[in-house]
């Protein structure tokens, strides 16, 4: 989703989602997907290191707060503490997801890569529709969320810059760094609805609204791996030479 989309092909956030990644057990490979550089798997290089404690923010933005830094710990990702300012950033990542997903309808050259985007698409627009039901009943007026730290401005950084690239990529290229940036964006998007449902726990119709935005990212997620490894340029599975 988003201003948390520093997981696609920029390295903020896709550190954190490399952090969530190693929680969960996942592989060396999967860790260079996650990073948001699928040629590293093409050319069969290491995945880069992950610095615990940097949450993805490192040299390129200022660090959490505390209570950032205790999410981090968990692999999750900081969230406002404010509901109306999660839920802005919950709007803006249900459309920025779409809008992504629409990007891939166009610009994608595997037919799994257009499905996938009109998936999401699809699930997102839904997903932001039951969160303006809820935003209504609650009388609160959603807006474009308005980064108020160092780490969220990284975060809105990354952001642009993914949509940047993936915008100047077309045919295989950008197949393979649209899918990659999904898995990183999904391993985020996770990481920050978890945090929403510790943080928001005792209020239950955001926790229910949450409980059922869940599953769906996790989906996302694990296609876009599934569809990312059926993507790979079947000549860097090839020997030097052809042999």
């Amino acid at each position: 989703m988003k201003r948390w989309m520093g997981g696609m092909v920029t390295g903020c956030l896709a550190l954190s989602g490399t952090a969530l990644a190693q929680q969960n057990g996942t592989d060396d490979t999967e860790g260079m997907v996650r990073m948001g550089h699928p040629e590293a798997i093409d050319q069969g290089q290491a995945p880069e290191p992950f610095q615990e404690g940097t949450g993805g923010s490192g040299s390129q933005g200022t660090p959490p707060d505390a209570r950032g830094a205790a999410l981090l710990r968990q692999g999750l990702l900081p969230i406002p503490t404010d509901e109306k300012a999660f839920l802005d950033e919950l709007h803006h990542a249900h459309q920025q997801e779409a809008k992504l997903g629409q990007l891939a309808q166009q610009r994608g050259t595997s037919q799994g890569v257009k499905a996938y985007g009109a998936r999401l698409v699809k699930d997102h627009q839904q997903a932001d529709q039951r969160l303006m039901a809820y935003a209504k009943a609650q009388n609160l007026t959603l807006a474009e969320p308005q980064p108020d730290s160092g780490f969220a401005k990284t975060m809105a950084r990354a952001e642009e810059a993914s949509m940047a690239k993936l915008q100047s990529l077309q045919g295989p290229a950008f197949d393979r760094a649209f899918l990659a940036a999904m898995v990183g964006d999904h391993d985020a998007d996770i990481a920050k609805v978890m945090a929403g449902q510790q943080q928001f726990a005792s209020n239950a119709g955001l926790k229910t609204l949450l409980d059922e935005t869940l599953p769906t990212l996790r989906e996302h997620r694990q296609q876009a791996y599934r569809l990312l490894g059926q993507e790979a340029p079947r000549q860097a599975r090839k020997a030097p030479g052809g042999r």
